[in-house]
């Protein structure tokens, strides 16, 4: 009897010593190393910004995020999105997030470290994105957060655009303006421009950052012209023979996009602002300055948890950086 007491407890410890790898490994992750130039802004929505011990973006590429979050000032900054395990293992990562294109997610599991894919290119992958990475990082208020956002950003879909019998404007949407580069269908560009009840003005271009012609969008010849914040001086168009062939560019109706945390044309969560101003500039209303800049301070307020000034949120409106 005493035998198999003691053959019991030799077993038990065992499974013990197997196990305690595996138990301290559940603890929800402390060290997060974000490798997904848009995801950090997924990680300040959920509250995680004190876990990110590294992160791809740095100040000069995203400078409101790191003026609004200081936090991220103290963590390594990384220059590859390509992330290297033995990198990874040094600054002992919990959870590492890559990016889906970079294909480095394997053998940093091979390596043990946990990785993460994100991408999407759809509202409904935000939404997704959101709640898994909450999900990944197990704390209620990340949790919480992730719910009041996902809610928040149905309601926003659910309006419909105004456009008082009109016809959908086309819409371009130019990533770079030297080489002239833009968005086509199945990206999340296209996604927001439908959505504020507009179409696609770039016919049988698919993808992000495609290279085209002056000559194709005077083709084209789009209605409304949205420029990215980081895409080029959009001033000297008005006075270009070529831009002024293009209907939008003749109707003053060419707009620079405002960035904040992160683009809020692009993968963030500021998706949902970028809908609503869309939505003025596609209803050929325009933007109510005063309303989109309440609204910026809301936002940032409830889901970021920063208080910006007036100044602020007019220079993110601008696209400006900060002061």
């Amino acid at each position: 009897m005493r035998d198999k007491a003691l053959l019991a407890g030799f077993l038990l410890t065992g499974l013990l010593l197997t196990l305690a790898p595996r138990m301290a490994r559940a603890t929800p992750p402390q060290r997060i190393v974000e490798g997904w130039y848009a995801h950090n802004a997924t990680l300040i929505l959920l509250g995680a910004t004190d876990r990110i011990v590294a992160t791809v973006d740095n100040p000069k590429r995203v400078p409101w995020m790191f003026r609004l979050v200081p936090r991220l000032n103290d963590a390594t900054l990384l220059d590859v999105p390509m992330m290297n395990a033995e990198e990874m293992l040094r600054l002992k990562a919990d959870l590492v997030f890559v990016m889906q294109s970079t294909h480095s997610a394997t053998a940093l599991r091979a390596a043990g470290v946990k990785a993460v894919e994100e991408g999407f290119s759809t509202f409904q992958g935000l939404m997704d994105c959101v709640t898994s990475t909450a999900a990944l990082l197990e704390d209620p208020l990340a949790q919480a957060r992730a719910q009041d956002y996902v809610g928040a950003l149905k309601i926003e879909l659910a309006k419909s655009p105004s456009l008082e019998g009109r016809a959908p404007p086309r819409v371009l949407h130019i990533q770079s303006l030297t080489p002239l580069k833009i968005a086509g269908d199945g990206t999340i560009i296209d996604e927001w421009i439908r959505a504020a009840g507009g179409r696609m003005a770039a016919q049988d271009v698919h993808g992000n950052m495609q290279p085209v012609t002056i000559e194709q969008v005077i083709a084209w010849n789009p209605d409304i012209i949205i420029v990215g914040a980081h895409a080029g001086d959009i001033a000297p168009l008005k006075n270009d023979p070529l831009w002024r062939q293009v209907a939008a560019v003749q109707a003053g109706h060419v707009y620079r996009n405002p960035e904040g945390v992160f683009a809020w044309d692009r993968d963030g969560p500021e998706l949902m602002l970028q809908l609503q101003w869309a939505r003025g500039i596609i209803s050929g209303k325009g933007v109510d300055r005063p309303a989109m800049m309440a609204r910026i301070r809301a936002f940032y307020a409830r889901f970021y948890d920063i208080r910006l000034s007036e100044e602020d949120a007019g220079r993110i409106l601008d696209a400006q950086p900060p002061g």
